[in-house]
């Protein structure tokens, strides 16, 4: 018997048809946020409705799922707690957190720090301000990449490699893709990227990376700001402070690097 022929007859016999079904199911509520009945999940899923019962309970039982009144099931914060169990998160929460918090006071506005996990941003931590109205967060949001602001500098700091995978696993068209890839190069030079949101009317959407010594991507840094009656557009305190704490969180984690802008995209992990 062949070597390769062995290996396949090994991988076969190692799966574990419940457990698979499990991963096919969070997997699929992951990028969701309306909850889904059972027949919709079988459906999307090419299954039928008595394969994932005993799945769904179990799912369910153990925290993973959260079932509505109307049956309908969604992610619970399960995994992502899991998740943030993991040492390099918690170093990077821990170490984030003080200086966000500096952060907070000076622009009495809220912040939140996102990560890039399969593909998609995760809000792992978040400082609320003492501001009568602000906005904030939920820590465990997820969210694909190119459709909000924080995914764009996140995407804008990753390897074109990467980047090129992320692509092939979307619907977006060549034309999108390349003005996408032209304003990585604008996000680059200033360090930082400000928009309009793209879910709240009034909201406008600052985010800087956290980069570590050796210029690699940490996590992204965010701030939501509501603009408030006769407050001018101008966002230069705000991204000048976020800069400030970026680089402080950067300088946790060892020597900083440079400026942002004097990075070539090439030496960008």
């Amino acid at each position: 018997m062949s070597k390769t022929l062995e290996r396949t007859e090994q991988k076969q016999s190692y799966r574990v048809p419940a457990l698979e079904k499990g991963l096919e199911v969070l997997e699929l509520l992951s990028g969701i946020s309306q909850p889904l009945s059972l027949t919709d999940i079988a459906d999307r899923l090419g299954r039928t409705k008595q394969e994932l019962f005993r799945v769904m309970a179990c799912l369910n039982e153990q925290g993973y799922l959260i079932r509505d009144a109307n049956q309908g099931y969604r992610m619970s914060t399960k995994l992502f707690e899991l998740g943030s169990k993991h040492a390099s998160t918690e170093a990077l929460i821990a170490r984030a957190t003080p200086h966000m918090e500096n952060l907070t006071h000076e622009l009495n506005e809220s912040c939140h720090l996102n990560l890039v996990v399969r593909n998609k941003m995760l809000v792992i931590a978040r400082v609320n301000c003492d501001a009568d109205v602000s906005l904030a967060v939920r820590v465990g949001a997820s969210f694909k990449l190119h459709e909000r602001n924080s995914g764009h500098v996140a995407l804008a700091y990753l390897s074109a490699d990467q980047r090129c995978k992320y692509w092939e696993q979307t619907d977006l068209t060549a034309s999108e893709i390349e003005e996408c890839e032209s304003e990585f190069a604008a996000t680059r030079r200033s360090g930082f990227r400000t928009m309009e949101s793209a879910l709240i009317v009034g909201v406008r959407d600052t985010a800087t990376p956290i980069l570590g010594a050796d210029g690699k991507l940490l996590a992204v840094l965010c701030v939501s700001h509501i603009l408030k009656v006769g407050e001018s557009e101008d966002s230069t305190r705000i991204s000048t402070a976020m800069l400030e704490c970026a680089q402080a969180i950067s300088s946790e984690f060892g020597p900083t690097m440079l400026h942002q802008s004097t990075v070539p995209a090439g030496d960008l992990a």
